[in-house]
């Protein structure tokens, strides 16, 4: 096919990715707050990028409706289980089914299923990022290894909604 030149087809203007961040944690609980600390390092290039952060005490209802409107989400949160400052980064699904009571008991893939039923949507690309914690102590400092884990959490997020 021929075209006369100056008339050449321009790309169509895609909408912008629609990222979400979800940062969870008790900063008055020691290293559960690691995930706050994450957080203002990415609402630094947040107002550039357009990326939407959340900080929160815990996931809750609420959030359904934000995730369901994302086409990224990221979830921050700290392990119990894992060894203090080992990141990890997991792919999740919704859950099977919601729980029975949906206070307190909400976890990133209980959120997924919550805005699929309620919004017949969820982002394409679903990621949980945690940090292992040492010390849920009544305090508001970070252990070393968690405090040394923050620039490299930081890393994983971004390339998570990148």
């Amino acid at each position: 096919m021929n075209t006369v030149p100056g008339c050449e087809s321009k790309p169509a203007d895609l909408p912008p990715i629609r990222r979400l961040v979800i940062a969870c944690g008790n900063t008055l609980r020691g290293d559960d707050g690691v995930a706050w600390h994450i957080a203002a390092q990415l609402d630094q290039v947040a107002a550039q990028t357009g990326d939407e952060i959340v900080v929160t005490q815990q996931f809750l209802p609420e959030h359904a409706e934000q995730i369901s409107l994302a086409d990224v989400v990221v979830f921050i949160d700290c392990s119990a289980l894992t060894t203090a400052g080992c990141i990890s980064s997991l792919s999740i699904d919704p859950a099977e089914q919601l729980p029975r009571i949906l206070t307190h008991h909400l976890d990133p893939a209980a959120l997924l299923r919550l805005a699929l039923d309620l919004y017949g949507q969820i982002p394409l690309r679903r990621t949980l990022i945690t940090v292992g914690g040492e010390s849920f102590a009544m305090t508001e400092e970070l252990s070393a290894a968690v405090r040394n884990a923050i620039p490299a959490a930081t890393l994983a997020v971004q390339a998570a909604l990148s």
